[in-house]
């Protein structure tokens, strides 16, 4: 996994986006602490199994709370980081989740203003390659013009 950060200084400041790849892991030291982030991840194509539960276990033990998905490995990506999620965080059958995190779906990557706009704190966009980062982008500064 490759992880990029690029600061996006022209439309909002507290959206920052990155490239989810094989360096991803390599780059913690940018990831220091994601609890009062929303971590939106944008993914077309699938990511291998043992890189996207590393990638669940890194954004979630960073403190992350807030976890959205789009695109086609969406689903797949959600059910990793659930159960991530689940190991890490524990199920108690008396009262439940002693503390989760949340996560859910939009489908249509021109969504993306729109839930940005909803969450509070800062924002982590995580992209599966560098054109659906560059498309990422492009969507979100033509929302602010």
């Amino acid at each position: 996994m490759t992880m990029y950060l690029y600061p996006e200084q022209t439309t909002c400041s507290n959206v920052t986006y990155g490239i989810l790849g094989t360096t991803f892991f390599a780059n913690k030291k940018n990831l220091h602490d994601l609890s009062g982030h929303t971590v939106i991840i944008v993914a077309d194509e699938f990511i291998e199994d043992n890189l996207s539960r590393a990638a669940a276990d890194l954004i979630l033990r960073r403190g992350c709370k807030n976890i959205v998905f789009c695109g086609e490995s969406s689903e797949e990506l959600q059910d990793i980081f659930d159960q991530e999620d689940r190991e890490i965080n524990g199920f108690n059958d008396i009262t439940g989740y002693e503390d989760f995190a949340v996560t859910r779906r939009f489908e249509d990557i021109e969504d993306l203003p729109e839930e940005i706009s909803m969450c509070w704190g800062d924002v982590l966009v995580l992209c599966s390659n560098m054109s659906l980062l560059r498309e990422c982008q492009r969507i979100v500064s033509e929302d602010m013009i």
